[in-house]
């Protein structure tokens, strides 16, 4: 249910498992990639020299200094001061902290770190100074990979400062990455040297499972991110039996990832390919509670590797999601009108934060921007947040995309609204951007009938707001979402409610 306290989360990271800036677009390493060109044109000297955007510093010059002439928009933008807020390009691997004021009347927040990926450390010292984040109380882990539990040995500093070991929940599959990579961390024995081992209380958690921890309700949404190819060996057959051994095969197999929904008032799923429509069901009905509780999740000891316990995972079928009507049909996102979100609009989901990798391609593991927008338009939420972006797309050109869905006219010609049209380096790229996105993702394609997702978006979902998240933006949900009351009108973001502005920050520049 709703909270009775505020709650907040705190973007650590919005990017994918490189972060952003890349190195090799820093140095030139390479000439620009050609399949860049077709998600962001590179605009080549003669262009840019007779464009009316020439003379605004931060604009691409191949034949100026670093780092103007760094060809990739994205992570020229990240390290060139010249360009208007171009920090915002700089992304560290999909992380945040969920937090909430203490029970006990101290007024201090209890922090739930969502993933510890490669950039925790660097993305730890850049924000927790300015958030004033001074305790890790819960960690939570989404999934397997690197860019999510790489940083977990990083944890080891908190857990001596804090006199405690720090609880960390995970499904068994990510148990068993964590075990081969960092052995030490679940068996003191395997430990080297006289170095420091971070003191972490194994948890084991369902697919489905619901919990509290440090005060949030926690329920866990499943989703596909990708496949993954594991060997078996067939039964042998009767016939076979006097035969040599059956030769072992691969099969594909969904990699899960875990989403999650915090105090019903926050969906969060980082990595996604495929959401199950069992995960639908409980995101559609996010009020009701399921069957499992917080103790039903299994704790598996530092000290011992094998009081870790085995549960049989629960793997959504693959093709459980139907293809999705009325609109365009997309790949993992149902967006049947009968299974939408029917709510009023004190009951909207208050805020979706949504995995979309790039506007206008897909992705084996990941989200576009079209199936990003499916899952909004199913769920209905009043703000949604994309991240997991990369480049060579800019934060500015994201806004804009953003933008357009808010406007009429479907164009650049019709996305100026009452700002204007606003001056920026990359104003052109843009301009070509938000056009092809319209031509090829908004509005349907050749020879096809019916409305495109731009105008369903506008007719179903058109005081829903959509933007792209950024490394250091703080969002809240107040009390029993009650709209923003409680809080001065001046603290709320352009956004509304959930924009904290005053507790937003680009971070420690050091």
């Amino acid at each position: 249910m709703p909270s009775e306290e505020a709650i907040q989360l705190l973007f650590m990271g919005t990017g994918t498992s490189t972060g952003l800036p890349l190195t090799p677009c820093l140095t030139r390493s390479n000439p620009y990639p050609e399949a860049f060109s077709d998600m962001v044109p590179l605009l080549r000297a003669t262009e840019t020299s007779h464009s009316p955007l020439a003379h605004i510093k931060g604009t691409w010059n191949p034949d100026g200094k670093f780092p103007s002439n760094i060809p990739c928009p994205c992570c020229r933008s990240a390290v060139d001061p010249d360009v208007p807020e171009g920090w915002k390009n700089k992304r560290g691997n999909t992380g945040c902290i969920v937090r909430k004021k203490s029970s006990n009347g101290d007024g201090e927040y209890k922090n739930l770190l969502v993933d510890v990926g490669k950039t925790f450390r660097e993305q730890a010292a850049r924000f927790f100074p300015e958030w004033g984040v001074k305790t890790i109380d819960a960690v939570l882990l989404t999934h397997g990979h690197a860019d999510a539990y790489f940083g977990l040995d990083d944890l080891r500093e908190w857990c001596i400062r804090q006199g405690r070991a720090i609880p960390v929940y995970l499904n068994q599959a990510t148990y068993e990455k964590v075990c081969e990579a960092f052995p030490y961390m679940v068996d003191k024995t395997k430990a080297s040297g006289g170095g420091d081992v971070p003191q972490l209380i194994w948890k084991i958690i369902e697919d489905d499972d619901e919990l509290e921890i440090i005060g949030i309700n926690v329920k866990v949404l499943a989703v596909h991110h990708g496949i993954y190819f594991h060997s078996i060996t067939p039964s042998p057959s009767s016939s076979s039996l006097s035969q040599t051994t059956p030769q072992k095969r691969l099969e594909p197999e969904p990699l899960i990832c875990l989403g999650f929904m915090f105090d019903s008032s926050i969906i969060y799923i980082s990595d996604v390919s495929s959401i199950p429509e069992s995960t639908w069901s409980r995101m559609l009905n996010r009020n009701s509670s399921s069957s499992s509780s917080s103790s039903s999740s299994s704790s598996a000891s530092s000290s011992n590797l094998k009081s870790a316990p085995n549960p049989s995972a629960i793997l959504p079928t693959p093709d459980d999601t139907p293809s999705s009507t009325p609109g365009p049909e997309v790949p993992g996102v149902n967006v049947n009108t009968n299974g939408r979100s029917n709510m009023g609009a004190e009951d909207k989901l208050p805020i979706l934060i949504i995995d979309a990798l790039w506007p206008l391609r897909p992705h084996a593991s990941h989200f576009s921007l079209q199936q990003a927008l499916n899952v909004a338009l199913r769920l209905k939420p009043r703000y949604t947040y994309l991240i997991g972006s990369t480049h060579p797309t800019t934060h500015f050109m994201w806004e804009e995309i953003c933008l357009s869905l808010q406007q009429q006219g479907g164009t650049i010609d019709g996305i100026n609204g009452k700002h204007g049209k606003r001056q920026h380096p990359d104003r052109v790229q843009s301009d070509w951007l938000v056009n092809k996105v319209w031509e090829k993702v908004l509005t349907p394609k050749e020879g096809k009938t019916g409305k495109g997702l731009g105008e369903i978006w506008r007719e179903d979902n058109g005081d829903s707001i959509v933007r792209p998240a950024w490394d250091g933006l703080v969002l809240e949900v107040p009390p029993r979402d009650g709209g923003g009351q409680g809080r001065d009108e001046g603290e709320r973001g352009e956004g509304g409610d959930v924009e904290r502005l005053d507790l937003s920050t680009r971070g420690l520049v050091y």
